[in-house]
């Protein structure tokens, strides 16, 4: 989390954070009354949230999804209020047994601003009522395994994937990068110390990794027809 510092006075300074969601998207935290964070948002509750994807061993950084929720932050003083944000930052971080004691307060970022970037090249300022309205990503968790297997077992595939899918026949490797409901991404080698992302469409929406599974060996299969 970002907050601007009373001092040195107007200087952004980063801090790490744990945080839980409200069905709106919009992050709470339980921190202490002697972080230099809160300190800061006392005199100027204006922040942000950096939140990234988990890269895989070896990835670049990079090349995986992160979002930045903007706005300001406010204490959650109603007791139902606070009784949902306590039960949903404990959801996200079950190890939080501080959240009772009497030197922490329950914070929120209320979102005013989202800017994401999903990797090389795309990016793009988001809706934020859109945000408020959308669903979690159903691949978030099997996300991971998925890449590690198809990197690891099925390199080659990529390749022709993104021959037929993608139209570039100039691809002689590929990795993939990431992969949720209606797609996935890989970093593809063109020779010549040529890189470039590209975005490849599942033919329908996928939601479980046996989906995804399934629809892969689909798509390769009409591929290589």
């Amino acid at each position: 989390m970002s907050t601007i510092a009373v001092e040195p006075a107007g200087t952004p300074f980063g801090s790490v954070v744990t945080y839980g969601l409200d069905p709106l998207g919009q992050p709470s935290f339980f921190v202490s009354t002697m972080a230099e964070h809160t300190r800061n948002l006392d005199a100027d509750p204006r922040a942000s949230l950096l939140a990234v994807e988990e890269t895989p061993a070896g990835a670049d950084p990079l090349a995986s999804g992160r979002v930045t929720l903007l706005g300001t932050v406010a204490e959650v003083a109603d007791p139902q209020e606070r009784a949902a944000a306590r039960a949903g930052y404990l959801a996200a971080n079950p190890a939080a047994f501080y959240v009772d004691y009497g030197d922490f307060r329950c914070l929120r970022l209320v979102v005013t601003d989202i800017r994401y970037v999903g990797g090389f090249g795309r990016m793009s300022w988001l809706d934020v009522e859109a945000y408020a309205a959308a669903q979690p990503e159903p691949l978030l968790s099997a996300a991971p395994g998925i890449i590690r297997h198809m990197n690891a077992d099925h390199a080659g595939s990529l390749v022709t994937l993104c021959h037929h899918y993608a139209g570039r026949d100039d691809v002689v490797s590929a990795s993939m990068t990431a992969v949720d409901r209606y797609g996935y991404e890989v970093v593809a080698d063109l020779g010549a110390d040529r890189r470039e992302a590209l975005r490849i469409g599942f033919r329908a929406e996928q939601v479980t990794a046996d989906d995804v599974r399934r629809e892969l060996i689909g798509m390769l299969q009409q591929a290589r027809s």
